[in-house]
């Protein structure tokens, strides 16, 4: 019988963390598609955070940064990520609450699908590349980065594009609804 469990830390089953993954995911698309009202600084502090983190795990593995490829192809990605973003949210529908002057919006699922996909492009790569979905691991060796495994780092620019482009979006039409109220 085959087993579950996988080189992770503490020799984590991997069912059950893709399980979780998939299940976070699914909700995320589905919250997407619900009505909500536009919350800008709460974006603007998601992306920052989201920026950071992945920042922090780019500076944990410093090889990628020392590659010329990596700084290309992260520039490409970063650039690519937020003219992709600011495209997608223009399926986004915005509307005004007329009686409470709010913001709201609704949909986004085709960001959630792009994004999505550029996260499940950067894992491919990387497993692709490593033979492992993970950027490092204790018994992984220190090895040259190969152009997959830099593409994979670069990826995350891509995505982090992303969410700079849906805080801007988000923080743009919030201002322009603040305008419109005062003028009304």
């Amino acid at each position: 019988m085959p087993s579950t469990a996988s080189p992770l830390p503490g020799n984590a089953p991997v069912l059950p963390i893709a399980l979780i993954v998939v299940l976070y995911l699914a909700f995320s698309v589905y919250r997407r598609t619900r009505a909500q009202k536009v919350r800008p600084w709460r974006a603007v502090l998601i992306t920052a955070a989201i920026v950071v983190v992945s920042l922090f795990g780019i500076v944990a593995t410093a090889r990628s940064m020392t590659e010329t490829l990596f700084v290309v192809l992260m520039l490409i990605g970063l650039a690519v990520g937020i003219a992709l973003g600011l495209q997608m949210m223009r399926s986004i529908r915005f509307w005004r609450d007329d009686t409470t002057g709010e913001l709201w919006m609704q949909g986004g699922v085709l960001y959630v699908v792009v994004w999505l996909g550029s996260y499940l492009l950067r894992y491919g790569a990387r497993f692709a590349a490593t033979g492992s979905l993970f950027p490092f691991s204790v018994t992984q060796t220190a090895q040259p980065e190969t152009t997959l495994g830099l593409l994979s780092s670069a990826l995350l620019f891509l995505s982090i594009g992303l969410w700079i482009s849906r805080a801007y979006a988000l923080v743009q039409k919030y201002r322009e609804n603040r305008r419109d109220a005062v003028q009304a």
